[in-house]
């Protein structure tokens, strides 16, 4: 508290003032990052054509999960997570779940105006996201290897990519006016 306090110029009583404690503090840390590396990259247009608005989002996704801020908030994030499970709670409901809800909403409107049909929106949105990061994510995290390069990304990309289209169904709006032609 008393190096946060020295780096915004203010005394630790104004820290105290608006976080009462380490944990509240560390977890407007989170919130702040997660806000600042998502920011509009969730915003998803049902208007545009299906696979760019995907491609886009996907290559967005991979941009801030395997950037090296994200990379060092997951790991301080994992590791305090036992002591502190609120931050664990807060870092998955503002970046990972984020993630997938918007991707969900995005799908369930494409749904709603019968330009896709899927079973499971929620499950097609969270397994892209977990296709697209893949065990490269797991790597890096660990140390084991570093981010991956734009060729892996673009190949995680398209592999997302497919196994999401593969799931989408002709909606049976456009099937039936395919039959009445």
């Amino acid at each position: 508290m008393d190096a946060i306090a020295a780096s915004a110029d203010v005394s630790k009583m104004t820290v105290y003032r608006h976080f009462k404690s380490k944990e509240e503090l560390f977890a407007g840390l989170i919130e702040d990052l997660c806000s600042q590396m998502i920011g509009g990259a969730l915003a998803l247009d049902p208007e545009r054509p299906v696979e760019q608005v995907l491609r886009e989002y996907a290559e967005r996704v991979l941009e801030i999960l395997f950037d090296p801020v994200t990379i060092e908030l997951h790991r301080i994030v994992v590791a305090e997570s036992r002591r502190f499970p609120t931050l664990g709670r807060l870092f998955y409901r503002s970046g990972p779940e984020a993630s997938i809800r918007a991707l969900e909403v995005y799908l369930d409107a494409l749904a709603a105006c019968h330009r896709i049909a899927l079973l499971d929106t929620r499950r097609s949105a969270e397994e892209f996201l977990e296709v697209l990061r893949g065990y490269a994510h797991l790597r890096l995290l660990l140390g084991v290897r570093g981010a991956p390069s734009r060729r892996e990304r673009a190949s995680r990309v398209q592999g997302a990519l497919a196994h999401l289209l593969g799931r989408i169904q002709p909606s049976p709006a456009k099937h039936r006016l395919r039959k009445r032609m």
